[in-house]
């Protein structure tokens, strides 16, 4: 008798658990929200942010970068490899960026208030001059209407809501979709390669307070290299509305 009832109970304890399982997955389910309205809301706080921070790594095929001021030699050309920067609204941003040269890398920091550029590097001795280091950038670019960042986020095509996912430890909701490329020129400084057709996106938005924290792109490699593994670009944003303050660096006087 004490047997049957210990089955009894095992048995409903089991049903209960598989019940509360199955009603979870679909509360998820029901918990995501609608993909168009998701992106729209990430959009509109980086349209609205007074600063945020911005990372942006690349890998795969290399991203040259023309610039008159620190091009080592006419043999070896300037690669643009990742960035670091706070951007201050409307139109200023102080960044750290790698470039690789041959087998070797550099750093320079650039002070960019619209198109007036500041910048120092390890080419450089170190002192700051004034001149255009990313040909035709000017922060002003990244919250452009049309053309900024939010803006080409509202463009994307067939978006499609992954679900959600774990970024470093941050719970987020997962997009993805394709953009046209000539939509994406400010959210890589200018740099993409490809200027026509479409190219896939993913777009990471944080689950707790609906702000943009990754969008990854995909640039696949020129045509003369086409069986080579194509650009990936990984632009990381944080630090949404800090206090912050960038002025143009003192420049040294020339004897």
């Amino acid at each position: 008798m004490h047997r049957q009832l210990h089955l009894i109970i095992l048995t409903v304890l089991m049903a209960a658990l598989l019940a509360g399982c199955g009603g979870n997955k679909q509360d998820d389910n029901e918990d995501l929200p609608e993909a168009r309205p998701l992106l729209e809301e990430g959009a509109s706080y980086l349209q609205d942010a007074q600063s945020f921070e911005l990372e942006m790594d690349v890998s795969g095929y290399p991203v040259n970068i023309k610039t008159d001021k620190l091009e080592p030699s006419d043999d070896e050309p300037l690669l643009f490899k990742y960035a670091r920067g706070v951007f201050q609204a409307p139109d200023r941003i102080d960044a750290n960026i790698e470039f690789g040269v041959g087998e070797f890398s550099t750093t320079a920091q650039l002070v960019a208030l619209d198109r007036e550029h500041y910048f120092r590097g390890q080419l450089l001795g170190n002192r700051w001059i004034r001149g255009e280091l990313i040909e035709g950038f000017s922060p002003a670019s990244l919250i452009a209407q049309p053309g900024g960042i939010p803006y080409a986020l509202l463009s994307i095509s067939n978006l499609t809501m992954q679900g959600r996912t774990d970024l470093d430890g941050l719970p987020v909701f997962h997009l993805s979709g394709t953009i046209q490329a000539n939509n994406v020129h400010s959210l890589t400084f200018g740099l993409i390669r490809t200027q026509q057709g479409t190219i896939n996106i993913e777009v990471y938005i944080q689950v707790k307070d609906r702000r943009v924290v990754q969008i990854r792109l995909i640039d696949p490699p020129p045509v003369q290299a086409e069986d080579e593994e194509p650009t990936s670009w990984q632009i990381t944003f944080a630090g949404y509305n800090r206090d912050v303050t960038i002025t143009p660096p003192p420049l040294q006087e020339e004897n």
